[in-house]
C-alpha cells in the first residue's frame, strides 16, 4: 500500500503479477507528485520466495520479468524487494545493488532489497511488525539527485536563424566552386578538405556562438523553447495552489 502523500492511487499501476510454490511477486509502476528529473517513474516489484522454493526457477522468472520492464521503461528507477530466504538475486543481475547488509532473522539477511542504483538506501534494524519473526527494516534514502552530483557545464553553441541561412545560402550561391577542384589539381582528398575548410569558415563568420549552461539532469533534447513551457507550466500550477482552481 502506497502512502498516498507520497503518490496518489490514481498514479499507481499494476504491471505484473505471479504465483506460484516458488515464487510471489507483484510489481507496480509508481508516477509520484515529486520526482528527480531523471527518472520517468519508479517500478517496485514486491518478492516472497519461500524457504523450500526452487531458487533457480524463482530467479529465472524474476530475470526475465524484470529485464522486460527494463526494456520498456529503460529511465525508471528499479526497486526489488521482499523476503528472498535462501535466494541472491544479483547471481541473475549482477547490476542490482543490495542495500540490506543487517540481518533480519537469526543473524541472517533473509530480506532484501535491491535497486538500480548504487547508495540509494541506508538500512537500520528495527523491532518486528506484531508477531512477525523478521525484524523490521528502515530505509534512509542516501540517493543523491544528479543535479547535486555534477556541477553544471558550459558548452558553445551555434544559433542558426532564417537570416543566417540565407546569408549562406547567398555565398555558397556566389562562390566558384571550380577554383577548389583546380587549386587542388584535381587530387580528390585535397579538394575535399578545401572545400570544407570553406564552408567551417563561413559558417564560424556568419551564425553567431552562444555559451550556455546545461545541467547533469537535463535530457539532451530539452531546449530554450521547452524550459520557457516549463516555466509556463510551473507558474499555472502554483497560482492554482493558490487560488484553489486547478481545472483550467
Amino acid at each position: 500500500m502506497a502512502n498516498e502523500t507520497w503518490c496518489g492511487h490514481k498514479s499507481i499501476q499494476a504491471l505484473k503479477s505471479f504465483c506460484s510454490p516458488d515464487l510471489e511477486f507483484l510489481t507496480i509502476k509508481c508516477q509520484p507528485h515529486y520526482l528527480p528529473r531523471e527518472f520517468s517513474s519508479i517500478i517496485i516489484t514486491d518478492v516472497y520466495i519461500p524457504p523450500q522454493a526452487d531458487t533457480s526457477m524463482a530467479l529465472n522468472k524474476l530475470y526475465l520479468t524484470l529485464c522486460k520492464l527494463e526494456s520498456i521503461h529503460p529511465e525508471a528507477a528499479f526497486i526489488v524487494a521482499g523476503d528472498f530466504n535462501k535466494a541472491n538475486l544479483k547471481t541473475r543481475l549482477p547490476k542490482l545493488y543490495q542495500h540490506i547488509d543487517c540481518a533480519t532473522r537469526a543473524g541472517k539477511t533473509l530480506d532484501h532489497c535491491y535497486s538500480n542504483f548504487r547508495d540509494a538506501y541506508k538500512a537500520l534494524p528495527r523491532p518486528p511488525f506484531g508477531k512477525a519473526d523478521h525484524d523490521s527494516i528502515l530505509l534512509i534514502p542516501a540517493y543523491r539527485q544528479k543535479l547535486k552530483q555534477e556541477a553544471p557545464a558550459l558548452r558553445s553553441v551555434q544559433r542558426w536563424s532564417d537570416q543566417s541561412d540565407s546569408t549562406l545560402q547567398d555565398c555558397f550561391h556566389h562562390v566558384d566552386w571550380d577554383m577548389f577542384r583546380i587549386a587542388s589539381d584535381n587530387n580528390l582528398d585535397e579538394y575535399a578538405d578545401s572545400v570544407s575548410e570553406f564552408i567551417r569558415t563561413c559558417v564560424e563568420d556568419v551564425v553567431p556562438i552562444a555559451t550556455i549552461r546545461t545541467f547533469p539532469n537535463q535530457k539532451p533534447w530539452i531546449d530554450g523553447s521547452i524550459h520557457v513551457k516549463l516555466k509556463v507550466r510551473t507558474t499555472a500550477f502554483n497560482q492554482g495552489k493558490v487560488t484553489g482552481n486547478m481545472t483550467e
